[in-house]
């Protein structure tokens, strides 16, 4: 059990943000490489601010990294086992996780 309650509150912020369908499909086609919001966009049909909202959602849970190239703002999964997590619910094939970039910290 030895588990703090801030652990605990950490791990249940972190399932309701993935809760979401949309997250979930965004970080599914993050799996497959760092996308520009404008890709991102006309993929899932949703308007440009709706489709940030959701990636801020994803940012402010350490799970999506961004960078922007002029007017464009790329976005990309800031940590590999987000595909791992994706995987073990039968989201994300092997395939796409081999594309991830490694963990940038010792993952225990």
């Amino acid at each position: 059990m030895g588990h703090s309650n801030n652990e605990v509150d950490r791990a249940q912020e972190l399932f309701q943000t993935l809760a979401h369908p949309v997250r979930l499909r965004l970080l599914l086609a993050l799996c497959g490489g760092e996308e520009c919001v404008c890709d991102l966009t006309a993929r899932f049909g949703r308007p440009q601010p709706y489709i940030s909202q959701q990636l801020a959602a994803l940012r402010q849970a350490g799970l999506v990294a961004d960078r922007r190239e002029g007017r464009r703002i790329f976005y990309r999964l800031a940590d590999a086992r987000v595909c791992a997590v994706l995987a073990a619910a039968g989201l994300c094939s092997k395939h796409q996780e081999a594309k991830t970039r490694p963990c940038p910290r010792e993952c225990a």
